[in-house]
């Protein structure tokens, strides 16, 4: 079974739902007992299809949809029993009723519905792992697994970036470069003068020349 973000936050959603519909049925709300108890159960369902390892954006769109999805990684796998996993379909049935007509749920079956959600929610979250103990855990894993990755592989491409980004260079960089070259081609004129008897004054020329050129670093 593979980590989904979005798993954990759909099991919140049906573990608030489940805590509404037990609210609504003691308040004596049964048609909303009923659809949060439907809710529960589908966000639990969804829950379990990305456990099972279908990618997000694979996950069906339409209530029937999830519906024979998870029947597929919940029944057909051997996971869940055909009884149970089937109260899905069956409370969509009466989520529909409650909601779309004008029929009223009584408070017997309201209240089996409720019963039947919290059996069908404990299953599911059991069978696929999805009890919040295991996907904490996970996420932690999964958290101290890319933070590795990052430190390996992330933090030396930073690195890397900064030790062959272009620096910028000062205009007293290129000043200095400038005089630097022009030292180094008045040595080399030098040097050819000085085969030719002319020692003495041409060294005087390089002394006086780097003086101005030091001179010049405080001219700016």
């Amino acid at each position: 079974m593979t980590w989904k973000p979005f798993a954990r936050v759909l099991v919140r959603k049906s573990e608030r739902a489940l805590t509404s519909a037990r609210r609504n049925l003691t308040d004596g709300d049964y048609d909303s007992a009923v659809n949060r108890s439907y809710y529960a159960m589908f966000d639990i369902a969804r829950a379990a299809v990305l456990r099972a390892g279908v990618a997000e954006d694979k996950l069906p769109r339409t209530h029937n949809g999830v519906i024979q999805m998870f029947r597929q990684h919940a029944v057909q796998s051997g996971l869940m029993d055909q009884q149970l996993a089937g109260e899905l379909s069956r409370t969509e049935s009466l989520r529909i009723k409650a909601d779309y007509t004008d029929l009223e749920i009584e408070p017997k079956i309201a209240s089996e519905v409720v019963e039947k959600a919290e059996r069908f929610v404990q299953t599911v979250e059991r069978v696929f792992n999805l009890d919040e103990s295991s996907l904490a855990t996970e996420y932690k894993n999964d958290n101290s697994n890319h933070d590795d990755k990052v430190s390996e592989t992330g933090g030396v491409s930073k690195i890397g970036k900064m030790d062959v980004r272009p620096q910028p260079i000062s205009l007293e960089e290129i000043r200095r470069e400038a005089r630097e070259n022009w030292l180094q081609s008045r040595r080399l004129k030098i040097e050819g003068a000085k085969s030719v008897g002319h020692g003495k004054d041409t060294d005087r020329d390089v002394k006086d020349d780097q003086s101005r050129s030091q001179d010049s670093d405080f001219d700016e």
